[in-house]
Protein backbone atom coordinates (compact mmCIF):
# COMPACT_ATOMS: atom_id res chain seq x y z
CA UNK A 1 0.00 0.00 0.00
CA UNK A 2 1.11 3.92 -0.37
CA UNK A 3 -0.26 4.61 2.59
CA UNK A 4 -1.78 7.97 1.50
CA UNK A 5 -2.72 10.92 3.77
CA UNK A 6 -4.15 14.04 3.95
CA UNK A 7 -2.93 17.22 5.42
CA UNK A 8 -3.78 21.07 5.62
CA UNK A 9 -0.82 23.27 4.33
CA UNK A 10 -1.62 26.17 7.24
CA UNK A 11 -3.93 24.42 10.07
CA UNK A 12 -4.14 27.75 12.10
CA UNK A 13 -4.97 29.94 8.48
CA UNK A 14 -8.20 31.98 9.10
CA UNK A 15 -9.26 31.50 5.69
CA UNK A 16 -9.00 28.21 3.15
CA UNK A 17 -5.86 26.74 2.88
CA UNK A 18 -4.97 23.93 0.32
CA UNK A 19 -4.71 20.55 0.90
CA UNK A 20 -2.10 18.02 0.36
CA UNK A 21 -1.34 14.32 -0.25
CA UNK A 22 1.38 12.64 2.34
CA UNK A 23 2.87 9.71 0.21
CA UNK A 24 5.00 7.34 1.18
CA UNK A 25 7.76 6.09 -0.72
CA UNK A 26 10.51 3.85 0.34
CA UNK A 27 9.76 4.91 3.58
CA UNK A 28 10.37 8.59 2.81
CA UNK A 29 7.55 11.04 2.97
CA UNK A 30 6.52 12.76 -0.41
CA UNK A 31 3.97 15.93 -0.86
CA UNK A 32 1.92 15.97 -3.46
CA UNK A 33 -0.27 19.15 -3.69
CA UNK A 34 -4.29 19.26 -4.65
CA UNK A 35 -6.49 22.06 -5.75
CA UNK A 36 -8.66 21.29 -2.73
CA UNK A 37 -8.89 23.90 0.02
CA UNK A 38 -10.67 24.22 2.99
CA UNK A 39 -11.06 26.30 6.30
CA UNK A 40 -9.12 24.59 8.53
CA UNK A 41 -12.92 24.82 11.04
CA UNK A 42 -14.07 22.22 8.12
CA UNK A 43 -11.65 19.75 8.43
CA UNK A 44 -11.27 16.80 10.30
CA UNK A 45 -7.43 15.85 10.72
CA UNK A 46 -8.19 12.77 12.93
CA UNK A 47 -10.43 11.40 10.47
CA UNK A 48 -8.89 13.30 7.13
CA UNK A 49 -12.23 14.18 6.00
CA UNK A 50 -14.38 16.86 5.20
CA UNK A 51 -16.83 18.20 8.01
CA UNK A 52 -20.52 18.51 7.72
CA UNK A 53 -20.37 22.06 7.81
CA UNK A 54 -17.92 22.07 4.26
CA UNK A 55 -20.64 22.36 1.39
CA UNK A 56 -21.40 19.29 -0.45
CA UNK A 57 -19.13 17.08 2.42
CA UNK A 58 -20.16 13.65 1.26
CA UNK A 59 -19.20 13.67 -2.58
CA UNK A 60 -16.15 15.86 -1.04
CA UNK A 61 -15.17 13.08 0.75
CA UNK A 62 -16.32 10.43 -1.39
CA UNK A 63 -13.47 12.03 -4.16
CA UNK A 64 -10.78 11.59 -1.44
CA UNK A 65 -11.50 7.89 -0.96
CA UNK A 66 -11.42 7.44 -4.68
CA UNK A 67 -8.17 9.62 -5.05
CA UNK A 68 -6.45 7.01 -2.64
CA UNK A 69 -8.11 4.14 -3.90
CA UNK A 70 -6.15 5.18 -7.55
CA UNK A 71 -3.00 5.91 -6.45
CA UNK A 72 -3.23 2.80 -4.30
CA UNK A 73 -3.79 0.36 -7.47
CA UNK A 74 -1.12 2.72 -9.64
CA UNK A 75 1.66 1.89 -6.89
CA UNK A 76 0.33 -2.37 -6.75
CA UNK A 77 -0.10 -2.42 -10.55
CA UNK A 78 3.78 -0.45 -10.74
CA UNK A 79 5.46 -2.25 -7.96
CA UNK A 80 4.41 -5.93 -9.29
CA UNK A 81 5.73 -4.99 -12.98
CA UNK A 82 9.24 -4.17 -11.00
CA UNK A 83 9.14 -0.77 -12.03
CA UNK A 84 9.51 2.16 -9.68
CA UNK A 85 6.98 4.39 -8.62
CA UNK A 86 7.36 7.99 -9.89
CA UNK A 87 5.90 10.94 -7.85
CA UNK A 88 5.73 12.83 -11.62
CA UNK A 89 2.93 9.84 -12.46
CA UNK A 90 1.38 10.15 -8.61
CA UNK A 91 0.91 14.30 -9.50
CA UNK A 92 -0.44 13.25 -12.74
CA UNK A 93 -3.22 10.87 -11.51
CA UNK A 94 -4.00 13.97 -8.98
CA UNK A 95 -4.38 16.06 -11.85
CA UNK A 96 -6.51 13.67 -13.62
CA UNK A 97 -8.86 13.01 -11.01
CA UNK A 98 -9.54 16.41 -9.21
CA UNK A 99 -9.29 18.42 -11.99
CA UNK A 100 -9.93 16.30 -15.02
CA UNK A 101 -6.73 18.20 -16.89
CA UNK A 102 -3.64 16.37 -17.26
CA UNK A 103 -0.67 18.06 -16.66
CA UNK A 104 1.57 19.83 -19.26
CA UNK A 105 3.60 16.81 -21.59
CA UNK A 106 7.03 16.26 -20.67
CA UNK A 107 9.17 16.41 -23.42
CA UNK A 108 12.63 14.82 -23.88
CA UNK A 109 14.33 18.16 -23.81
CA UNK A 110 12.27 18.52 -20.07
CA UNK A 111 13.85 15.33 -19.05
CA UNK A 112 17.67 15.85 -20.20
CA UNK A 113 17.06 18.79 -17.75
CA UNK A 114 15.90 17.06 -15.15
CA UNK A 115 18.51 14.84 -15.31
CA UNK A 116 20.79 17.37 -15.34
CA UNK A 117 19.51 19.28 -12.33
CA UNK A 118 18.75 15.93 -10.19
CA UNK A 119 22.83 15.13 -10.61
CA UNK A 120 23.75 18.11 -8.86
CA UNK A 121 23.16 16.19 -5.68
CA UNK A 122 25.28 13.58 -6.79
CA UNK A 123 28.34 15.10 -8.77
CA UNK A 124 30.73 17.75 -9.15
CA UNK A 125 30.48 20.78 -11.11
CA UNK A 126 32.82 19.91 -13.48
CA UNK A 127 30.58 16.66 -14.23
CA UNK A 128 27.54 18.79 -14.74
CA UNK A 129 29.46 21.33 -16.93
CA UNK A 130 30.08 18.13 -19.47
CA UNK A 131 26.27 17.07 -18.93
CA UNK A 132 25.33 20.57 -20.47
CA UNK A 133 27.86 19.97 -22.97
CA UNK A 134 26.73 16.87 -24.21
CA UNK A 135 22.73 18.34 -24.03
CA UNK A 136 23.62 20.83 -25.84
CA UNK A 137 24.93 18.74 -28.80
CA UNK A 138 22.07 15.92 -29.24
CA UNK A 139 19.50 19.09 -28.84
CA UNK A 140 21.79 20.90 -31.93
CA UNK A 141 22.03 17.51 -34.02
CA UNK A 142 17.94 16.94 -33.66
CA UNK A 143 17.52 20.20 -35.32
CA UNK A 144 20.30 20.42 -37.81
CA UNK A 145 19.02 16.92 -38.63
CA UNK A 146 15.42 17.42 -38.21
CA UNK A 147 15.30 14.16 -35.65
CA UNK A 148 12.53 14.10 -33.52
CA UNK A 149 14.20 13.50 -30.29
CA UNK A 150 12.43 10.36 -28.08
CA UNK A 151 13.65 7.52 -26.11
CA UNK A 152 11.92 5.29 -28.81
CA UNK A 153 14.34 7.16 -31.34
CA UNK A 154 17.75 6.71 -29.63
CA UNK A 155 18.74 3.04 -31.21
CA UNK A 156 21.59 2.12 -32.93
CA UNK A 157 20.94 4.05 -36.34
CA UNK A 158 20.48 7.22 -34.34
CA UNK A 159 23.92 6.52 -32.49
CA UNK A 160 25.98 6.19 -35.63
CA UNK A 161 24.66 9.93 -37.46
CA UNK A 162 25.15 11.18 -34.07
CA UNK A 163 28.81 10.33 -34.16
CA UNK A 164 28.91 11.59 -37.77
CA UNK A 165 27.56 14.90 -36.96
CA UNK A 166 30.04 15.06 -33.94
CA UNK A 167 32.65 14.30 -36.14
CA UNK A 168 31.88 16.21 -39.01
CA UNK A 169 29.22 19.27 -38.19
CA UNK A 170 31.06 19.71 -34.71
CA UNK A 171 34.53 19.11 -35.67
CA UNK A 172 34.60 17.07 -32.36
CA UNK A 173 38.52 14.95 -32.07
CA UNK A 174 37.44 11.02 -30.97
CA UNK A 175 37.85 11.58 -27.35
CA UNK A 176 35.68 14.62 -27.54
CA UNK A 177 33.37 12.12 -29.16
CA UNK A 178 33.73 9.49 -26.43
CA UNK A 179 33.03 11.64 -23.87
CA UNK A 180 29.79 13.12 -25.43
CA UNK A 181 28.61 9.23 -25.74
CA UNK A 182 29.80 8.20 -22.92
CA UNK A 183 27.24 10.98 -21.18
CA UNK A 184 24.32 10.05 -23.49
CA UNK A 185 24.79 6.69 -22.26
CA UNK A 186 24.71 8.18 -18.59
CA UNK A 187 21.40 9.51 -18.94
CA UNK A 188 19.53 6.93 -20.80
CA UNK A 189 20.78 4.61 -17.82
CA UNK A 190 19.07 6.44 -15.26
CA UNK A 191 16.44 7.46 -16.67
CA UNK A 192 15.82 3.68 -17.98
CA UNK A 193 16.52 2.75 -14.35
CA UNK A 194 13.64 5.37 -12.85
CA UNK A 195 11.44 3.82 -15.25
CA UNK A 196 11.06 6.43 -17.78
CA UNK A 197 11.14 4.24 -20.70
CA UNK A 198 11.72 0.59 -21.20
CA UNK A 199 14.84 1.30 -24.48
CA UNK A 200 18.49 -0.51 -23.38
CA UNK A 201 19.48 0.20 -26.90
CA UNK A 202 22.29 2.58 -25.43
CA UNK A 203 23.83 -0.51 -23.94
CA UNK A 204 25.08 -1.50 -27.66
CA UNK A 205 26.44 2.16 -28.55
CA UNK A 206 30.07 2.11 -29.05
CA UNK A 207 32.73 4.43 -28.82
CA UNK A 208 35.41 5.44 -31.97
CA UNK A 209 39.03 4.40 -31.69
CA UNK A 210 40.80 6.39 -29.27
CA UNK A 211 44.37 7.25 -28.64
CA UNK A 212 46.49 7.85 -25.66
CA UNK A 213 47.72 11.25 -25.69
CA UNK A 214 51.63 11.96 -24.21
CA UNK A 215 51.16 13.53 -21.25
CA UNK A 216 53.67 16.71 -21.17
CA UNK A 217 55.87 16.91 -17.53
CA UNK A 218 58.80 19.80 -17.17
CA UNK A 219 62.13 18.44 -16.79
CA UNK A 220 64.53 19.41 -13.70
CA UNK A 221 65.84 21.88 -15.63
CA UNK A 222 62.64 23.74 -16.85
CA UNK A 223 61.04 23.44 -13.29
CA UNK A 224 64.13 25.13 -12.55
CA UNK A 225 63.74 28.28 -15.33
CA UNK A 226 60.35 28.72 -13.77
CA UNK A 227 61.58 28.96 -10.11
CA UNK A 228 64.04 31.65 -11.31
CA UNK A 229 61.93 33.78 -13.42
CA UNK A 230 62.12 37.27 -11.66
CA UNK A 231 58.62 37.81 -11.75
CA UNK A 232 58.61 41.01 -9.03
CA UNK A 233 56.66 43.29 -11.50
CA UNK A 234 54.05 41.08 -12.46
CA UNK A 235 52.38 40.18 -8.96
CA UNK A 236 49.81 38.31 -10.98
CA UNK A 237 52.17 35.83 -12.39
CA UNK A 238 54.23 35.55 -9.64
CA UNK A 239 51.31 34.49 -7.16
CA UNK A 240 50.31 31.77 -10.01
CA UNK A 241 53.80 30.46 -10.22
CA UNK A 242 54.04 29.99 -7.02
CA UNK A 243 50.82 28.20 -6.65
CA UNK A 244 52.11 25.82 -9.92
CA UNK A 245 55.28 25.06 -7.96
CA UNK A 246 53.47 24.19 -4.99
CA UNK A 247 51.71 21.36 -7.09
CA UNK A 248 55.33 20.42 -8.82
CA UNK A 249 56.45 20.23 -4.97
CA UNK A 250 53.27 18.18 -3.38
CA UNK A 251 51.34 16.24 -6.79
CA UNK A 252 48.33 17.72 -5.41
CA UNK A 253 45.46 18.04 -8.05
CA UNK A 254 44.65 21.77 -8.85
CA UNK A 255 41.27 21.28 -7.38
CA UNK A 256 42.72 20.45 -4.22
CA UNK A 257 45.06 23.29 -4.20
CA UNK A 258 42.63 25.90 -4.24
CA UNK A 259 40.90 24.52 -1.83
CA UNK A 260 43.75 24.19 0.62
CA UNK A 261 42.93 25.81 4.01
CA UNK A 262 45.36 27.16 6.83
CA UNK A 263 44.41 24.77 9.58
CA UNK A 264 45.48 21.73 6.83
CA UNK A 265 48.65 23.03 7.11
CA UNK A 266 51.32 21.23 9.97
CA UNK A 267 54.80 22.12 10.73
CA UNK A 268 56.40 19.64 7.64
CA UNK A 269 52.88 18.28 6.21
CA UNK A 270 49.56 19.08 5.24
CA UNK A 271 46.17 16.81 5.87
CA UNK A 272 43.83 16.93 3.78
CA UNK A 273 40.65 14.96 2.00
CA UNK A 274 41.24 15.29 -1.53
CA UNK A 275 38.06 16.72 -3.85
CA UNK A 276 37.63 14.44 -6.55
CA UNK A 277 38.35 11.00 -4.88
CA UNK A 278 37.93 11.85 -0.87
CA UNK A 279 40.96 10.36 -0.01
CA UNK A 280 42.89 11.52 3.06
CA UNK A 281 46.20 12.27 2.28
CA UNK A 282 49.00 13.26 4.60
CA UNK A 283 51.50 15.03 1.95
CA UNK A 284 55.16 15.78 3.82
CA UNK A 285 56.26 19.45 2.47
CA UNK A 286 59.52 20.67 0.67
CA UNK A 287 61.48 23.41 2.01
CA UNK A 288 60.23 25.21 -1.46
CA UNK A 289 56.74 23.92 -0.52
CA UNK A 290 56.55 25.28 2.68
CA UNK A 291 58.40 28.55 1.66
CA UNK A 292 55.23 29.28 -0.40
CA UNK A 293 52.87 28.23 2.21
CA UNK A 294 54.69 30.88 4.79
CA UNK A 295 54.52 33.79 1.76
CA UNK A 296 51.28 33.71 1.64
CA UNK A 297 50.24 32.91 5.19
CA UNK A 298 47.34 35.20 6.53
CA UNK A 299 47.06 37.15 3.68
CA UNK A 300 43.49 35.65 1.93
CA UNK A 301 41.09 33.32 3.37
CA UNK A 302 42.79 29.99 1.81
CA UNK A 303 46.01 29.18 2.42
CA UNK A 304 47.35 29.98 -1.26
CA UNK A 305 45.95 32.73 -3.80
CA UNK A 306 44.93 30.34 -6.41
CA UNK A 307 42.53 31.79 -9.13
CA UNK A 308 40.44 29.80 -11.87
CA UNK A 309 41.63 26.99 -13.86
CA UNK A 310 40.98 28.72 -17.18
CA UNK A 311 42.94 32.31 -15.50
CA UNK A 312 45.80 29.92 -13.97
CA UNK A 313 46.33 28.06 -17.40
CA UNK A 314 46.54 31.81 -19.13
CA UNK A 315 48.97 32.95 -16.95
CA UNK A 316 50.86 29.88 -16.77
CA UNK A 317 51.40 30.54 -20.78
CA UNK A 318 52.64 33.48 -20.45
CA UNK A 319 55.16 32.16 -17.61
CA UNK A 320 56.27 29.30 -19.51
CA UNK A 321 56.92 31.86 -22.43
CA UNK A 322 59.20 34.14 -20.29
CA UNK A 323 60.85 31.10 -19.10
CA UNK A 324 61.65 30.30 -22.52
CA UNK A 325 59.66 26.50 -22.42
CA UNK A 326 60.66 26.59 -26.13
CA UNK A 327 61.18 22.67 -26.77
CA UNK A 328 58.79 21.42 -29.13
CA UNK A 329 56.19 18.74 -28.16
CA UNK A 330 54.44 16.21 -30.56
CA UNK A 331 50.84 16.70 -30.18
CA UNK A 332 48.34 13.99 -31.63
CA UNK A 333 44.44 14.51 -32.76
CA UNK A 334 42.16 11.70 -34.29
CA UNK A 335 38.86 12.31 -35.51
CA UNK A 336 37.32 9.62 -37.42
CA UNK A 337 40.19 7.73 -39.50
CA UNK A 338 42.12 10.83 -39.62
CA UNK A 339 45.41 11.05 -37.93
CA UNK A 340 46.92 14.06 -37.35
CA UNK A 341 50.55 15.12 -35.61
CA UNK A 342 51.46 18.52 -34.73
CA UNK A 343 54.78 19.39 -32.97
CA UNK A 344 53.71 22.65 -30.85
CA UNK A 345 56.37 24.73 -28.12
CA UNK A 346 56.11 23.42 -24.66
CA UNK A 347 55.12 26.59 -23.46
CA UNK A 348 51.89 26.18 -25.25
CA UNK A 349 51.29 23.20 -23.38
CA UNK A 350 51.66 24.18 -19.73
CA UNK A 351 48.38 23.78 -17.73
CA UNK A 352 47.80 23.37 -14.07
CA UNK A 353 47.83 19.21 -14.44
CA UNK A 354 51.32 19.43 -15.31
CA UNK A 355 52.37 20.24 -11.96
CA UNK A 356 51.25 16.85 -10.76
CA UNK A 357 52.41 15.48 -14.04
CA UNK A 358 56.05 16.96 -12.98
CA UNK A 359 55.76 16.12 -9.58
CA UNK A 360 55.49 12.27 -10.23
CA UNK A 361 57.62 12.02 -12.99
CA UNK A 362 60.59 14.10 -11.35
CA UNK A 363 60.43 12.40 -7.67
CA UNK A 364 60.40 8.65 -9.88
CA UNK A 365 63.39 10.22 -11.48
CA UNK A 366 64.79 10.65 -8.19
CA UNK A 367 64.42 7.35 -7.01
CA UNK A 368 61.02 7.63 -4.62
CA UNK A 369 59.46 3.86 -4.99
CA UNK A 370 56.27 4.12 -6.67
CA UNK A 371 54.81 3.39 -3.81
CA UNK A 372 55.76 6.02 -1.76
CA UNK A 373 54.65 8.32 -4.53
CA UNK A 374 51.20 6.80 -4.79
CA UNK A 375 50.93 7.19 -0.89
CA UNK A 376 51.32 11.05 -1.51
CA UNK A 377 49.25 11.32 -4.89
CA UNK A 378 46.16 9.08 -3.77
CA UNK A 379 46.64 6.92 -6.95
CA UNK A 380 45.37 3.75 -6.52
CA UNK A 381 47.31 1.48 -8.48
CA UNK A 382 50.42 1.68 -10.68
CA UNK A 383 49.21 1.45 -14.11
CA UNK A 384 47.42 4.82 -13.23
CA UNK A 385 50.19 6.08 -12.04
CA UNK A 386 52.36 5.16 -15.11
CA UNK A 387 49.86 7.50 -17.25
CA UNK A 388 51.74 10.65 -15.24
CA UNK A 389 55.14 9.34 -16.18
CA UNK A 390 57.24 10.94 -18.68
CA UNK A 391 60.87 9.45 -18.81
CA UNK A 392 63.14 12.10 -20.10
CA UNK A 393 66.11 11.28 -22.90
CA UNK A 394 69.09 12.42 -20.13
CA UNK A 395 67.74 10.08 -17.80
CA UNK A 396 67.44 7.21 -20.29
CA UNK A 397 71.34 8.11 -21.40
CA UNK A 398 72.18 8.25 -17.38
CA UNK A 399 70.94 4.77 -17.15
CA UNK A 400 72.33 3.45 -20.13
CA UNK A 401 75.40 4.30 -18.99
CA UNK A 402 74.91 3.31 -15.61
CA UNK A 403 74.39 -0.28 -17.04
CA UNK A 404 77.44 -0.33 -19.31
CA UNK A 405 79.59 0.69 -16.33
Amino acid sequence: MLRTKFYLTDAQSASPTAIYAACYLDGKRKKLYTPLSVLPSQWDSKAQLFRRSFANYSNANRLLRFLVTELDDYFLATVSKGKLVLIEDLRTIIARILTGAEPPEVTFTDHLSNWIEDSKRDVKPSTIKSYITFRNHILAFGKAKRYALDFSTLDLAFSEAFKNYLLQTARLTNTSVNNVIKNLKVFLNATHNKGLHEFQHHTRFKKLEGHTPELMCLSKEEKAAIIGLNLDYFPRLEKTRDVFLFGCETGLRFSDIIALSPHQVHKDYILLTTQKTNDFLKVPLSSLAHSILKKYAGKQVKALPAKTNQKTNADLKQIAKLARLEALVSVATVRGTDRQKLMVPKWNLLCTHTARRTFVTLALEAGMRPEVVMRITGHKNYRTLHQYTKITDSVVQDEFLKLLS
